[in-house]
């Protein structure tokens, strides 16, 4: 049996190691790169059929992100909203801010947006992985997806691209 003066005098380092494991759970996992502000979501969210497309993809984006330990950034799925939902007038190309945007090993897709909607961007099959770090499965994507990348001919369904963004 442990003295009971001996618990209390454990008690402290048990709270800072306890907190210090928390800390470090919610942080990236192992081998994702800490600039991780990209992801191909593969599949759309199950749920929220009945609520705006917007709404429901940016939440099921910054879900998966989360689950990463990037709930610290403002997600936004690349889609065009939809006038009957009432989010007409949003272009996914302004919703998804000003870059630069990083994949889950670091690769670099594009500076800016200008570079993501021209040929110079880094954005094909191998780069675009999930939250994960996981890649496309053969013949799931094309690229480049819509008439100039502008998101258009997305659904909430997926595949659909997620970004980051800060604050």
């Amino acid at each position: 049996m442990i003295p009971r003066s001996n618990l209390r005098s454990a008690l402290p380092f048990t709270i800072v190691v306890a907190s210090a494991l928390v800390v470090l759970a919610a942080g990236p996992v192992a081998a994702q790169d800490p600039q991780m502000n990209f992801f191909l979501a593969l599949e759309g969210p199950s749920w929220g059929a009945d609520r705006p497309a917007l709404e429901v993809s940016d939440r099921h984006c910054y879900d998966l992100a989360y689950a990463r330990g990037f709930g610290h950034l403002t997600w936004r799925a690349y889609l065009d909203g939809n006038p009957t939902d009432g989010e007409g007038g949003q272009r996914a190309r302004e919703r998804i801010g000003r870059g630069p945007w990083y994949n889950y090993y670091g690769v670099l897709i594009a500076e800016s947006v200008t570079q993501l909607h021209s040929d110079d961007n880094n954005l094909w099959q191998e780069s675009a992985v999930t939250a994960a770090g996981e890649p496309a499965p053969e013949g799931a994507i094309e690229f480049p997806w819509g008439s100039e990348l502008d998101g258009g001919d997305f659904s909430r369904n997926g595949p659909f691209l997620c970004f980051g963004i800060p604050g």
